[in-house]
């Protein structure tokens, strides 16, 4: 199971090759690693390609045709298995090694469960065709709770979080996991940074001291936090006494745009227009030295 370790600052640079398969590292996914200056690093397998120094990664995007799959057999509380029928998508071996089963729907729903690691080749999950059964085995020590129902129960396959690790693509379309602090060959787990001081590709000019999320323009890069609105349509606005123009500003106080209100009267002054207008991207931490954008500024960063 992931632990924290405490490590020398050169750690971070160092990967790892598989250990007796290609979903088997020397150490669990997901472990983290303090540097003597307190940088936060996760242990992560890449997605067979060569990492970019600087860029933000994110998770696989969940399997749509793994999700929410019907259970093809009964499990009786006790089990150290489940399985369920898959989609139109194969399953390649022990790609759910370390990752969760979790039953969303009728009997056993609400449980989640960790699926082994691959110690051996097909020892969290052998290789499942599309349309045929998947079947994942827990790791030591989780059980089935509630009895699965065949035919009824539904579940999910979820990989690891830091299984095959992606640059981050714009919009993201996975939890990021982390920022890679140098060159990883394909096919090696490496050390991804999730906190402190780091060098993050930017697109946009960044601000000093505001927060960042990942872009949803430029793929591994972070941008400015934000809130976006949609403007369009054409419905004839009639002009009275009720209608009230509202701003809408960058975080630097640039006016960028304007919308029109007309329900109801509106002083002049600041408006919350928070509640309902999407972020798309989570914050990733704080910018602390911004530099302009497709260059890599300073961001102190929090993912979790």
């Amino acid at each position: 199971m992931p632990r924290t370790f405490y490590g020398p600052i050169g750690e971070r640079h160092n990967t790892y090759a598989f250990e007796g398969n290609a979903n088997r590292g020397p150490q669990p996914m997901g472990h983290i690693l303090i540097a003597p200056d307190n940088r936060e690093f996760r242990y992560v397998l890449n997605d067979g390609t060569v990492e970019v120094a600087g860029n933000l990664y994110q998770s696989v995007a969940t399997v749509g045709n793994h999700s929410n799959v019907v259970a093809d057999v009964a499990r009786a509380v006790g089990a150290t298995a489940i399985s369920a029928t898959l989609g139109a998508t194969a399953a390649a071996i022990d790609i759910y090694a370390e990752g969760t089963v979790t039953t969303t729907d009728a009997a056993g729903e609400g449980y989640t469960h960790r699926i082994k690691r691959a110690m051996t080749a097909g020892a969290a999950n052998a290789q499942a065709d599309a349309s045929a059964v998947l079947t994942v085995s827990l790791e030591a020590g989780e059980t089935v709770q509630v009895a699965l129902t065949a035919a009824t129960s539904e579940v999910t396959f979820a990989r690891n979080r830091y299984h095959a690790v992606l640059i981050q693509p714009s919009p993201p379309t996975a939890r990021p996991t982390g920022v890679s602090p140098g060159i990883a060959a394909a096919n090696r787990y490496y050390w991804e940074q999730t906190k402190g001081q780091a060098a993050v590709l930017g697109d946009g000019t960044l601000l000093d001291g505001l927060p960042v999320m990942a872009s949803i323009g430029t793929d591994g890069a972070v941008e400015n936090y934000k809130r976006r609105v949609v403007t369009g349509g054409t419905t004839a606005l009639v002009t009275t006494a009720s209608h009230a123009v509202l701003r809408v500003t960058d975080q630097d106080g640039t006016t960028t745009g304007a919308f029109i209100v007309v329900s109801t009267a509106q002083a002049t002054g600041a408006i919350d227009i928070s509640a309902g207008i999407a972020n798309n991207a989570p914050i990733v931490g704080i910018c602390q030295n911004a530099r302009a954008s497709t260059e890599y500024s300073v961001i102190e960063l929090n993912i979790v």
